[in-house]
């Protein structure tokens, strides 16, 4: 075990706290915004050059263990704000940094106090904020939103095109592209991550993939092994004159793969020197936190009847009437798509409901995502970007960079948005000198950015710092969306709140065995 030192800090606690927040704040701030401000990540495994402000505090770390301390804290609560809304993180931390200062100011700290007139100006912040909120209307407005977030014109088109055509709950995966180009791929219905058991069930040998019309759907979280597994559903498909199944299962092998196979009309029977005439094309269940509801989502979605292991279920009294349908079945080397299922819209429509809800009450943000891929399983709504770039480094610095912009644009599509650049939160009064003072400070780390002087505007204006344009935000594409703004001073309040009011620290240091 190594050893540690207890280390104590009580008298400068908020010198430590005021010198750990400048240190990292003045490392990030400078990205802020559009001026294509970096920073060089080496961490000797990985090597990056960024300007996200959230990678960048992942990956920030002080000597000072005291400081450090400090340092991780502010991190969770980053962290914490960009999984929440996916942006915003560092505008959040130029507001708590500006707090830090503020209060740092004063010649007596009243932690209790200063929390509490943080938090009353807070929700003044919010009513103020949703009050003027604005509604997206038309795709052009989205893809302002996309620029401001990420200032690529093709990304922005992307993203603004495709949620237009999924909607507010479509769903968006960002994945790295074998090739340098950026593209994005939707796939109107279920996709599973999962492609043929056997190369055999292939139908377009050009293509290397399988496409079944309107096939029947086994599902089952059986591994077939026998023949028996499969043949007795098989021989009740050809005395109904049905010929095109596609079974989804644990694993489809020995005896069983091999009957599938033979029976298959592309493949010539050596003891019979004839094709079969049912084609089979299976699947394994695509891995899952939680394989057991997804595969009753799938029955739910196909309108087919689950035979589990669980239950004692027994493949040889499989019925057609058991099989789930749908208009098409795609099945790829690495991924399957089924088109049009033929699930009861009733049932359908209850499970779309029941998850919405559960997705607006969760609070554990892991939780929500698993609920709102199940979404994406039901509302067949489901886009994937695959980011492409010349290097490993510049893939990764722009697949960040787009991970905020489609998360960015989701919530202002759904929420609404307000003016950006800092200006909504620089045009807020609260009763809080302290939070007042730090709203202004978003704006005004953009204009250092951008070297630009600050602009006199009317109460309806706004200035675009990149293209220079003077006019009302959403014209100009001066964006922000609303919910990424509250996130952000709610984030910079919590962490602000627990440091003023934080008299001590008590640290464990590692010591090196060397000193």
């Amino acid at each position: 075990m190594p050893k540690t030192e207890t280390i104590i800090v009580k008298d400068k606690t908020f010198e430590v706290i005021k010198s750990a927040v400048n240190k990292m704040v003045d490392l990030i701030r400078p990205t802020f915004g559009p001026a294509s401000n970096k920073v060089i990540i080496d961490k000797g495994i990985y090597r990056m050059v960024i300007d996200d402000g959230v990678q960048i505090a992942r990956d920030f770390e002080l000597e000072d263990p005291s400081e450090n301390a400090i340092v991780k804290l502010v991190r969770e609560t980053a962290i914490k704000t960009n999984d929440r809304v996916g942006d915003g993180t560092t505008s959040s931390l130029i507001i708590l940094q500006s707090i830090i200062n503020e209060v740092a100011r004063k010649s007596k700290v009243d932690g209790r106090k200063v929390e509490l007139e943080l938090k009353k100006g807070l929700e003044e912040v919010k009513k103020q904020l949703l009050k003027s909120t604005k509604q997206i209307k038309t795709k052009e407005e989205l893809k302002k939103v996309a620029l401001v977030a990420f200032d690529n014109e093709k990304i922005a088109d992307i993203l603004a095109d495709t949620y237009f055509k999924l909607g507010k709950d479509g769903i968006i995966t960002i994945d790295k592209s074998s090739t340098m180009e950026t593209f994005i791929e939707i796939n109107e219905g279920i996709k599973l991550d999962k492609g043929f058991i056997s190369p055999y069930m292939i139908t377009n040998p050009q293509r290397i993939e399988s496409v079944v019309e309107k096939p029947y759907i086994l599902l089952t979280d059986y591994k077939l092994v026998e023949a028996n597994d499969i043949l007795s559903i098989l021989n009740k498909m050809v005395a109904a004159n049905k010929f095109e199944l596609v079974v989804i299962c644990e694993n489809m092998e020995q005896h069983a793969l091999a009957t599938a196979i033979v029976n298959s009309p592309y493949v010539v029977n050596s003891a019979t020197g004839r094709p079969g005439r049912i084609f089979t094309v299976a699947v394994q269940i695509p891995y899952n936190s939680d394989k057991k509801q997804m595969m009753e989502d799938l029955a739910l979605l196909t309108g087919a009847k689950l035979f589990t292991e669980s239950k004692g279920d027994k493949l040889e009294n499989v019925e057609i009437a058991d099989l789930g349908r749908a208009e098409q079945f795609i099945c790829r080397r690495d991924e399957s798509i089924i088109i049009q299922p033929k699930g009861k819209k009733s049932g359908i429509t209850s499970a779309i409901i029941s998850i919405q809800t559960a997705i607006a009450l969760e609070t554990n943000e892991s939780k929500k995502k698993e609920l709102q891929n199940r979404l994406g399983l039901f509302t067949n709504k489901l886009a994937r970007i695959k980011v492409g770039a010349p290097t490993e480094n510049e893939q990764k610095a722009l697949k960040y960079k787009v991970e905020d912009a489609v998360n960015s644009v989701k919530v202002a599509f759904k929420n609404g948005v307000v003016c950006g650049a800092g200006l909504a939160l620089s045009k807020i009064k609260t009763s809080s000198p302290i939070l007042n003072e730090a709203l202004q400070y978003p704006a005004r780390q953009l204009r250092e950015n951008m070297g630009m002087d600050e602009t006199i505007l009317k109460d309806d204006e706004a200035i675009n710092v990149v293209t220079k344009k003077v006019g009302k935000f959403l014209d100009v594409g001066v964006i922000d969306p609303v919910d990424v703004l509250i996130a952000g001073v709610e984030s910079a309040v919590s962490i602000a709140s627990i440091l003023v009011t934080s008299s001590g620290m008590i640290i464990d240091e590692v010591i090196d065995p060397k000193d």
